[in-house]
Parts: structure tokens; sequence; C-alpha cells
């Protein structure tokens, strides 16, 4: 069996087209910024961005973006506005690779405990 790496965007879509009608799981909620982004039509589309704490990073199949100091956690919109407008379109060095950060994902922030770093 062969993987593909995809970007977390990508993931969080694929399981929201899968998941069966009835089912106690809830939607994946994520907002995708770009250079094309439209901040406006993003809020008006993703009302919960002006209401919830949340989570701003790169969807570049970055590993470990938490180390490298590339995730703004528990921010309003306009701390991930900003926080995101600082990097978009930047360089930025991870390990001997320089490249542009392009792509950025937004999602509620999710309060939990951090017994160790696993994922699912």
């Amino acid at each position: 069996m062969s993987a593909k790496a995809i970007s977390e965007a990508t993931g969080k879509d694929i399981i929201n087209r899968n998941l069966s009608t009835g089912t106690a799981a809830a939607k994946c909620r994520y907002a995708v910024v770009n250079a094309e982004t439209k901040w406006v039509d993003l809020v008006a589309e993703n009302p919960w961005l002006k209401t919830e704490l949340l989570v701003a990073k790169p969807d570049q199949l970055i590993k470990r973006r938490g180390k490298l100091g590339l995730i703004k956690v528990k921010t309003d919109l306009n701390g991930a506005t900003s926080w995101i407008q600082e990097r978009l379109g930047k360089d930025q060095q991870i390990g001997k690779a320089v490249g542009k950060l392009k792509n950025f994902i937004i999602e509620p922030f999710v309060p939990h405990k951090q017994l160790r770093g696993s994922h699912l």
C-alpha cells in the first residue's frame, strides 16, 4: 500500500465528505488562507472565526511546526490575521531548506491536556 502526503486541509475535507449523516462525529471546521484570500469573504463563509479562539498554522507539510514556532495558538481573528500576514509569501528557513509559506489553515482552538506528543 502506498502513501501520499496531503495537506491538513485536504485531510479534513476528505473526512468531512465521508462522514455519514446521522453520525455523532462533528465535521471539521477550518478555513484555508493563501495570497488570494479575501478576508471579508472568508469570515462571511466561516462566522465562527469572529467568535471563537483560534489556531493558525502553515499547511505545507512541515514537520514539527510547533517546535519551529509556526503555530499561533489561542488567538482571536485579528491575531490570526496579523500572524498569517507577517508570514504569508515570506521566506522561511526550516533546517537547510528555504521556501515561501503560501498556504495556511485556521481552525477553532480546542483546549486539551498535552499528555505526550502523539497525534490522531
